[in-house]
C-alpha cells in the first residue's frame, strides 16, 4: 500500500476529464458525499515510533496529548469521481498496516476530491481535511473491532489475515458506528467537534 499523505495542490495543478465520463471539478455538487471511508498508511520499520507517523502525515501533538491535527492532502484510489464520493465532512479511517492491522487515526476532509498530473503524467486524485493521529496504547486492533457484535465482517477487518482494500473505500454505516464506539473518548471528542466543523 502507499503511504497516504501527499503535499498540499499546487494552484497550478489541473482538473482532468474521467475517463468515459464527464469533466470532474473540486467544485461540483452533483454527487453525494459518503460520510466514512476506509485510508491504509503502511507504517515504517517501528510502528510505534510516533515520530514516523508526524514525518509521514503532517500531524502532530502537543506535550498534554492534545491532538493537533493538521491540514493534508490524501491520495484516492476510489471514491473521488464518481457519483457517491469523498467530500466535506467525509471521515477517513486510517488503518496502519502492522500485524492484524488497527486503527492508527482519523481524518476529517473538507474538500472535494481534485485530480492533478503525477510525475509520470499520470492523473492521481486528492483531497484534503484535518489528520489526528491516535496514540499507539490508544489505537483499535483488528481483533477488538471483529470481535465487536455489530460488526460486519469488510476490508480490512475480515478472515484470519485481514484483507487489502483501496484508499477511500466506504465504510458501511453499521461498521462506522462500531468505529466510533470502539475509539478512545478523547478520538471520539476530538473527531465529533472537527466533523461537525468539516461538514458546515
Amino acid at each position: 500500500m502507499t503511504r497516504g499523505a501527499r503535499r498540499l495542490p499546487d494552484p497550478t495543478d489541473t482538473d482532468h476529464r474521467t475517463p468515459g465520463g464527464p469533466p470532474v471539478t473540486s467544485r461540483s455538487g452533483r454527487f453525494e458525499i459518503l460520510p466514512d471511508v476506509m485510508l491504509a498508511w503502511t507504517p515504517a520499520a517501528d510502528p510505534e515510533n510516533e515520530a514516523e507517523w508526524v514525518g509521514a502525515s503532517s500531524a502532530s501533538w502537543d506535550l498534554d496529548g492534545e491532538r493537533q491535527g493538521q491540514r493534508t492532502a490524501w491520495k484516492l484510489a476510489v471514491s473521488h469521481s464518481r457519483e457517491k464520493r469523498v467530500g466535506p465532512g467525509t471521515v477517513g479511517w486510517v488503518h496502519e498496516w502492522t500485524g492484524r492491522g488497527r486503527i492508527a487515526a482519523v481524518l476529517v476532509f473538507d474538500s472535494n476530491p481534485y485530480s492533478r498530473t503525477g510525475p509520470t503524467n499520470e492523473v492521481e486524485w486528492y483531497a484534503e481535511g484535518v489528520l489526528a493521529v491516535i496514540p499507539p496504547e490508544d489505537r483499535v486492533d483488528a481483533e477488538t473491532i471483529m470481535a465487536h457484535p455489530d460488526w460486519k465482517p469488510s476490508a480490512p477487518y475480515v478472515g484470519a489475515r485481514g484483507r487489502q482494500f483501496k484508499d477511500g473505500a466506504p465504510v458501511a454505516p453499521g461498521n462506522a458506528a462500531v468505529l466510533r464506539e470502539l475509539v478512545d473518548a478523547e478520538t471520539a471528542r476530538w473527531l465529533s467537534k472537527d466533523a461537525r466543523a468539516g461538514a458546515r
